[in-house]
């Protein structure tokens, strides 16, 4: 290591900062005609942090942002543009690295022209729909958790949201209420209109009461959550598009020191840290955002991060309402986990003084008891009422009791979807999960042969009603806006729960009284539907009930009008701005 051509400085083949070796690229700034004002020598990492990637494949300086060494991120954002444009000039040949699959591209259609923000802290992958999906050197540099390079990346002038502004808002407009179908995008194809364009062409704000087309919707041929519409925009429709803001995706973290640090650079975080009531105008980064730092760090059940923010003063009540149909607070988010409940988690947010038990979710009205009946743990639903009684959860927007939500399957595979009058009465389950069911738009053969409900289920059901039952909450009469009564939804089933329903018979004679004389909107009783569903699992009775092909074409008519309509609406105003974009 005496030799003219090494240097202390140069980085050792047997450095433990993470780096990998790649052949003999190990070679220092100086003998590239480089050094730094004290005219000490330097190294300069392999060629992979310098050369251009593709579209699809993290640049030189967001590959070098994920390096614990922040020596090498600090060489690519002051000279890697610059030392590319050398090896150029002396003839080396830079094919692009596709970070994915460790391959270097000579002939591929993913190339992109080299442009000194590659090498910078702005460098930006915007193609949601792509391997990489949309992220920045910042946004890298706090998945890996590396303290250093966050702070060199805010030096260097990084936007400290994480993400430019235009591509949070682009994302946003997924989301909007009443806008056209997104099914076109799922090729990467750019939206017909932007987020402001859609908006001012909406006679209603995004938050309001439900309409009568968006009942109608689910009334004809949907099956959809109780709680939100079907087939809705998932919030990883983009790739990261769940964690876009900074703060966000520091929140999943237990680098509680990158948050205080992007917190410090003035990240915004106002839409979180006082009450919100709808999406500002203009909006600011943190309002357009599908999530919040808080319901981040439920999500990753990250106990010391949710201290932390609520000790900052976040709004323990806040509610991402850029997503108003699936806007949720912190609390019912952690009912919502698909893993058990987190008492911890609950506990901590339920001794803020400022909490509130008594929120609806904006759209569709929903109280946290609806969502803690929903997971029949009675359990947890004893926890949610200790510190809210039932009786306030009253009916949702669709009317739905807590009776109609415990009564409801979970799944779509649960239903009965054979008979034909049950598939015209039932539109709601009670599933909770952030994806769509996907039985709902069409039936597989092997889903209607599946177990309706596993014998858990089954006894967690009973123990929830009895529970409800016990407590007061006997509203069997009230009926939702199909005129269903809880009894209706327990009479879908492909196997009904026989013990529940002999134990109810037992309580009350009106109990089978409303089974045999509640009418729903269509004219079927709850032991209508029971009849049809035994007459297609037993394979006897009248079959003209029986559907044999499931007809999903009048929402398919129904959302091509809509495109429609909205074609029609922003076809001049889309020209006028295509024209600008050219212009500029």
């Amino acid at each position: 290591m005496n030799s003219p051509g090494a240097s202390s400085a140069t980085l050792s083949i047997h450095s433990d900062e993470g780096l990998a070796r790649e052949g003999n690229d190990f070679i220092t700034i100086s003998e590239a005609g480089v050094t730094n004002d004290s005219h000490e020598k330097l190294f300069m990492p392999p060629e992979c942090y310098l050369r251009p990637a593709s579209e699809n494949s993290l640049s030189p300086s967001m590959m070098a942002a994920r390096n614990p060494d922040d020596r090498i991120l600090k060489v690519v954002l002051e000279d890697g543009f610059r030392l590319y444009n050398t090896y150029l000039r002396e003839g080396r040949h830079s094919p692009i690295f596709d970070s994915d699959s460790d391959d270097w591209l000579e002939d591929d259609d993913r190339y992109i022209q080299c442009q000194p923000s590659e090498y910078s802290c702005h460098a930006l992958r915007s193609n949601g729909r792509s391997n990489v999906g949309v992220t920045t050197p910042m946004m890298e540099a706090i998945r890996a958790g590396i303290t250093a390079n966050v702070k060199g990346l805010l030096k260097e002038g990084a936007n400290p949201a994480g993400i430019p502004f235009h591509v949070m808002e682009n994302y946003a407009a997924l989301f909007l209420r009443f806008r056209p179908s997104i099914d076109s995008l799922r090729d990467g194809s750019r939206d017909i209109a932007t987020r402001s364009m859609f908006l001012r062409n909406m006679d209603l704000p995004q938050i309001s009461s439900l309409t009568s087309e968006e009942v109608e919707d689910r009334e004809v041929d949907g099956i959809a959550p109780f709680w939100c519409e079907e087939n809705f925009t998932e919030v990883c429709f983009w790739h990261h598009g769940d964690a876009m803001h900074s703060l966000v995706e520091a929140a999943k973290s237990e680098n509680i020191e990158i948050f205080d640090i992007l917190l410090e650079a003035e990240a915004d975080c106002s839409f979180w840290t006082n009450p919100q009531f709808y999406v500002p105008s203009p909006p600011t980064e943190s309002s357009l955002c599908l999530s919040t730092p808080l319901h981040a760090a439920i999500e990753s059940k990250n106990v010391a991060m949710l201290s932390h923010l609520l000790d900052l003063g976040f709004d323990p009540n806040t509610m991402a309402l850029s997503n108003p149909t699936r806007s949720v607070t912190p609390l019912m988010a952690i009912i919502l986990q698909p893993s058990d409940f987190d008492e911890t988690l609950f506990k901590i947010l339920s001794a803020r003084s400022n909490i509130n038990f008594e929120l609806r979710t904006p759209i569709f009205g929903v109280h946290l008891l609806h969502f803690a009946v929903a997971k029949l743990d009675l359990s947890m639903l004893e926890r949610v009422v200790h510190h809210t009684p039932l009786n306030n959860a009253g009916t949702t927007a669709l009317g739905h009791t807590l009776l109609h939500i415990a009564c409801m399957p979970s799944k779509v595979c649960q239903i009965q979807r054979d008979s034909r009058i049950i598939m015209q009465s039932i539109h709601e389950t009670r599933d909770t999960c952030s994806f769509n069911d996907l039985n709902v738009l069409s039936p597989t053969r092997e889903s209607r042969f599946q177990i309706s409900s596993s014998e858990q289920e089954l006894r967690n059901q009973e123990e929830v009603i009895r529970f409800l039952w016990e407590s007061g909450i006997r509203d069997l009469r009230s009926k939702d806006i199909h005129g269903n009564t809880a009894l209706h939804y327990l009479a879908c089933y492909r196997v009904p729960n026989h013990d529940l329903l002999a134990w109810w018979f037992n309580q009350e004679f009106f109990v089978s009284d409303y089974w045999e004389t509640s009418l729903n909107n269509y004219g079927h009783t709850p032991s209508d539907l029971d009849i049809a569903a035994a007459n297609v699992r037993d394979n006897e009775g009248p079959w003209v009930d029986k559907i044999d092909n499931f007809d999903r074409s009048w929402s398919e008519r129904r959302a091509s009008r809509k495109q429609n309509i909205w074609d029609g609406i922003l076809h001049p105003l889309r020209r006028r701005y295509d024209v600008f974009l050219d212009m500029s």
